[in-house]
């Protein structure tokens, strides 16, 4: 698909500083990584924020207004990363497509992703004009047909159930290959052999020190 190798941050640099926070993609950029992953929910009083997890103190995340909360950026904070990273925003939850896309449909490299593979195909349904990915775990049968029909042009699978047969039939219908959380250096060369476009790793710093070591002839 490309010789380009991408090193996203999940949600940062979150072994450095607390995840899902400017701070956080700052040091994954200084480090030298093309990007990073963040995580959205939509608060009850309808502000997009990035966090990751289902609850809040055993509440759900999204029955919060913003002025309830501290540590919790709002998306539109991300702005000032359009076209500095490429941007790959994991939406945990489906049904606030119309706000999403009042923030980042005119952002440059970004991509849409979701386990809940609905908004996917509710974007690609709208024709919302950005490249979608499809987040999972497992091994999907036809992974390759499944994301075609969705839509999406990326796929972020979980590293372990990645092989080269995966990667080859997601590339023959032009869809990139990104998986998450490898996070050793054994874990990112058998990625890179297998054909994959880039890792979401917890250690970006370490995987751009790995990637340009790997670059020098042995």
């Amino acid at each position: 698909m490309s010789d380009q190798f991408l090193i996203l941050g999940h949600r940062g640099s979150p072994t450095r500083f607390r995840e899902n926070t400017i701070e956080s993609f700052e040091d994954a950029l200084r480090s030298g990584a093309d990007g990073f992953e963040t995580d959205l929910r939509l608060l009850s009083d309808g502000c997009p924020v990035l966090y990751h997890d289902d609850e809040i103190d055993d509440l759900a995340a999204e029955s919060y207004r913003f002025d309830q909360l501290t540590k919790v950026q709002k998306l539109i904070e991300l702005a000032p990363f359009a076209g500095r990273a490429h941007m790959c925003l994991e939406v945990k939850r489906s049904k606030w497509e119309d706000v999403l896309l009042q923030h980042v449909a005119k952002w440059p490299d970004v991509v849409i992703a979701s386990f809940d593979h609905s908004l996917i195909a509710e974007l690609h349904r709208r024709n919302a004009g950005v490249p979608l990915g499809l987040t999972i775990f497992g091994y999907v049968i036809d992974l390759a047909g499944y994301a075609e029909r969705l839509g999406a042009t990326w796929v972020y699978p979980q590293y372990r159930y990645v092989d080269r047969e995966m990667v080859e039939s997601l590339h023959a219908k032009s869809i990139r290959i990104v998986p998450w959380t490898p996070n050793r250096d054994r874990d990112w060369e058998r990625l890179r052999e297998a054909g994959c476009d880039g890792v979401i790793t917890d250690f970006p710093a370490e995987a751009v020190e790995w990637l340009r070591g790997s670059a020098v002839p042995r």
